[in-house]
C-alpha cells in the first residue's frame, strides 16, 4: 500500500535533498478531513508520514480505496472549514491524581484560528475537552451556531 517513508527518503536524497526530516507517524488508526460544505473523508488505517521543511510539517496520508469513505453532511449541521484530524489510539492510562490542564499556545492559537473565537473561548473549550483540539473546536462551534 502506497509508498514507504523510507523509500521516499532514499528517493530525494538521490535528488541531492538531504536533510528532510521525514518520519513515520506510528499508530494512526484513522485520519478524518472536514470539508468547507460539511462533508468529510474518513481515511481508516492510513500510513502517515510527517516532513518537517523549513518549520513547516507536510502530512502524507496513504490508504487503500477500499478504507477510504466520503461521508456528506447532515443537513442540520453547521458547516466547518476545511481541516484535518490525526486520530490515534487511546494509551491505557493509570489511575493518576488528577491534573490541572494548561493548553498550549499553539492549541490556543489553532481553535482561534479554526472558529473564530476569542482567546477565552479558545481557553475555555479546552480546558473542558481537557487538550482535546477537535473536540474544543466542535464545542466552541456548537455554541456558537446556537446563539
Amino acid at each position: 500500500m502506497g509508498i514507504n517513508p523510507r523509500e521516499v527518503k532514499r528517493m530525494l536524497k538521490r535528488f541531492g535533498i538531504q536533510d528532510l526530516n521525514l518520519e513515520e507517524v506510528n499508530n494512526v488508526t484513522k485520519v478524518v478531513i472536514y470539508l468547507g460544505d460539511g462533508s468529510t473523508i474518513e481515511i481508516n488505517k492510513p500510513m502517515v508520514a510527517r516532513m518537517k521543511i523549513q518549520g513547516l510539517s507536510i502530512y502524507q496520508v496513504q490508504a487503500s480505496d477500499s478504507d477510504i469513505k466520503v461521508v456528506k453532511p447532515q443537513p442540520t449541521m453547521q458547516q466547518p472549514r476545511t481541516s484535518l484530524i490525526i486520530q490515534q489510539p487511546q494509551q491505557a492510562t493509570v489511575a493518576k491524581a488528577p491534573q490541572q490542564y494548561e493548553p498550549s499556545e499553539d492549541d490556543i492559537r489553532l481553535v482561534m484560528e479554526e472558529t473564530g473565537c476569542t482567546r477565552e473561548e479558545a481557553i475555555k473549550a479546552l480546558k473542558e475537552t481537557n487538550g482535546d483540539i477537535a473536540e474544543a473546536i466542535i464545542r466552541v462551534q456548537s455554541q456558537r451556531g446556537s446563539k
